[in-house]
């Protein structure tokens, strides 16, 4: 099933694809329908690809804003959460326009309490210019529904999820509006169980054969707050101030064993088990504060912005042989982390009859204290301080940025350029093993993007840009983070931060979207393992390679077949190839994989909306590691009620359970491997979405963006 499956829905895609190419009545079908109907579902606009979402019926199934990034071009979500563009690249999320300063953890939390009810359009900026961040090598800017009516309105989404444990997650959303001030207050909570598990199987040096196995069901009590106001105080001039809140409140239960037997897996040679109890907790704070202003042709727009993080956590960890019952290790740890971000950017822009130049600045300090300590439990019963694990880890990190750009359109040409310079002084001070690391350095970051119009239906563009990627916290963190007592995952302070050269081409006709993106990476960071034959520790390490070439080309087919039958495809293929030196040879694998997202949208009598959308990964992975494919099949059931202000949705995700991410080592002469991830994504979802408040008139939108306009918001 698992490889038939995937095929079939392959076939079918082509089949349907090549009738509307080769078919004149259905080519002529397609148009009529496009041309009557709403504005194409996706789209090539300058250098973004813009995605429709409000009045799609291809989202009409979607929960959240997870399920409505699911189907952007090249996206693909892992089941932890994270966002993967094109195989390789973190994304950096933007709502309306700005930077969301958020945790992973807070960023996931919004994205699965948005309702997709609330989302106006997506932007995939994927090769950004000049005049973004360097750390940013793609973009999503999700552009949320914008109120014009006057008075209030409040929005109540609800959602219950159910497999092995039970999760809801719960949202309120109030706006008054007058004609000058707009206040928004948001509310979410989420109480629940999830569940993840890691299982591994090795062979040991000494040919013995070990099973590690995981389960970690955590319990969530989580409640989050935003308060804002947006105040027009001049025509042309606003100011706006938000504050927002994530706090985590979590109590987790992992539960590991190890099992070991000879070579003929007859034969026991250790069974261990480690109970783990630890309470996670973390406070997520931010800050906004923006201001925009036009006067005639020239527009200035000043941002601020404050983010903290804390994080505590203590555990207590307890290894023992499961066949004698004796306590064989006792750990106690207690963990603390603060992080704190701070930025002020400005954006100043000039339109002339020259064309447009853009011209900004932005200054960003980064201050990370981790400290965790370890106790052990001695022979006498005691616990005293183990040095060898305990650490403490200081990281300051100061950006300073600033760049010009120009943009000019002659006849049907859209052409920009620009540079950005970026200093970077950073501080990595691991107190405890008294190490200090210092990095300066300046980079020059050149861009160039060319659109041309063929005609009205049909644009081509091409554009360049260099970009940088520094090494996160988790990356330099010297500290040990253990999966099992024989694996942990270990920093690496010496980093260095790697760059990216981008070229993209990318094509559109009516609806359909073809994206090719090539270039290096020089100094790409990657983790890799390191195994002690003597005591089989497994641990995982961080360095820099010397380089990593790849490419990509995506493909974007959205079509209707019927009234009642529209469908969506997302057909890409990744080629990637590191030069990765490991233990004393230079590996240099080519590999290349192909993936397709399918969404099958029927609209059924009494406005009911069935959605089935199915994924499949072919063989993947890197010079040292082979990912197996992947594959899952989800479906949805979607009505409107009370003229629309009423929205039900029953989605199943991961129908066959089939959404496990194993990876295997390809050097079998160094370490005999194979790893799997599971995060419990087969679940039944109930969730509703309900509208209302009392308004008094229509005002006049000043700032309404383009994607809301062009969906007859």
């Amino acid at each position: 099933m698992a490889k038939v499956f995937p095929f079939f829905c392959f076939l079918m895609m082509l089949c349907l694809f090549t009738q509307a190419q080769d078919s004149t009545i259905s080519t002529r079908q397609l148009q009529a329908v496009e041309v009557n109907a709403n504005p194409p579902s996706v789209r090539q606009q300058a250098d973004k690809l813009v995605i429709t979402v409000s009045g799609n019926r291809l989202f009409r199934t979607a929960v959240n804003g997870f399920d409505v990034l699911k189907k952007v071009p090249g996206l693909e979500i892992g089941g932890d959460g994270a966002l993967l563009l094109y195989g390789r690249i973190t994304p950096a999320v933007f709502i309306d326009g700005k930077p969301v300063l958020m945790s992973p953890e807070a960023l996931q939390n919004y994205l699965a309490g948005l309702s997709s009810d609330m989302i106006a359009s997506i932007a995939l900026i994927n090769n950004p210019s000049s005049q973004y961040d360097a750390a940013y090598k793609a973009i999503i800017d999700i552009r949320l529904k914008q109120d014009i009516t006057l008075g209030w309105r409040g929005n109540i989404s609800s959602s219950l999820q159910r497999n092995a444990h039970t999760y809801s997650d719960n949202q309120l959303q109030l706006t008054y509006k007058t004609s000058k001030i707009t206040y928004m207050t948001r509310l979410g909570y989420t109480k629940g169980t999830t569940i993840y598990r890691y299982s591994a199987l090795q062979h040991l040096a000494s040919t013995d054969i070990l099973t590690t196995s995981t389960r970690v069901p955590t319990t969530n009590n989580n409640f989050s707050y935003q308060l804002g106001a947006d105040y027009n105080f001049k025509k042309d001039q606003h100011i706006e101030l938000q504050f927002s809140a994530y706090l985590i409140n979590r109590d987790a239960y992992a539960y590991n064993t190890l099992h070991a037997t000879d070579a003929t897996a007859q034969h026991l040679v250790f069974n261990t088990k480690t109970e783990n109890r630890y309470d996670p907790t973390q406070r997520n704070y931010l800050v906004n504060l923006n201001y925009a202003g036009q006067w005639g042709k020239t527009q200035l727009q000043l941002l601020g912005s404050f983010a903290q993080a804390n994080t505590r956590q203590q555990e207590d960890i307890q290894t023992s042989d499961i066949i004698s019952k004796m306590l064989e290790d006792y750990w106690k740890t207690a963990l603390q982390q603060d992080i704190r971000i701070r930025t002020i950017q400005a954006d100043l822009s000039r339109e002339t009859s020259y064309g447009t130049f853009r011209t900004g600045s932005r200054f960003a300090f980064t201050s990370t204290r981790n400290a965790i300590h370890y106790d052990t439990l001695n022979k006498e019963h005691i616990f005293v301080p183990d040095s060898g694990r305990s650490n403490n880890f200081h990281y300051d990190e100061y950006i300073s940025a600033a760049y010009l750009s120009y943009e000019r359109k002659l006849g049907k040409f859209d052409l920009s350029g620009g540079l950005r310079v970026e200093h970077t002084h950073s501080v990595a001070n691991s107190i405890t093993q008294q190490q200090v690391t210092r990095r300066n350095y300046l980079t020059w970051l050149p861009g160039i993007n060319a659109a041309y119009t063929i005609s009205e239906n049909q644009q081509i563009g091409l554009s360049f840009a260099r970009r940088i990627t520094r090494p996160n916290f988790t990356q330099l963190n010297p500290f040990r983070f253990y999966n099992s007592p024989l694996n942990y995952v270990v920093g690496n302070p010496y980093l260095l931060p790697s760059k990216t050269n981008t070229l993209a081409l990318t094509y559109t006709i009516r609806s359909f979207t073809f994206t090719l993106n090539a270039g290096r990476e020089t100094d790409a960071m990657l983790r890799y393992p390191e195994y002690d034959t003597v005591t089989n520790v497994l641990e995982y390490l961080g360095k820099n390679m010397p380089h990593k070439d790849f490419a990509t080309i995506t493909a974007s087919i959205p079509f209707t077949v019927t009234k009642w039958w529209r469908m969506q495809h997302n057909i890409s293929s990744d080629y990637r190839k590191e030069q990765i030196p490991y233990h004393g040879v230079t590996y240099a694998v080519g590999v290349t994989d192909f993936s397709i997202r399918g969404s099958q949208v029927f609209t059924l009598p009494k406005q009911f909306t069935f959605d089935v959308y199915y994924s499949y990964r072919s063989r993947s992975g890197i010079s040292l590691y082979i990912a197996k494919p992947l594959w899952n099949v989800d479906i949805g059931l979607q009505r409107s009620w009370l003229k629309g202000k009423l929205n039900t949705r029953i989605n199943y995700y991961d129908m066959f359970n089939s959404t496990t991410f194993t990876i295997v080592f390809r050097q079998k002469q160094i370490i005999n491997n194979q790893l799997s991830h599971w995060y419990g994504q087969q679940r039944v979802v109930l969730s509703l979405n309900y509208s209302f408040g009392k308004s008094t008139y229509k005002a006049k939108q000043l700032n309404k963006n383009e994607e809301e306009n062009r969906a007859g918001l």
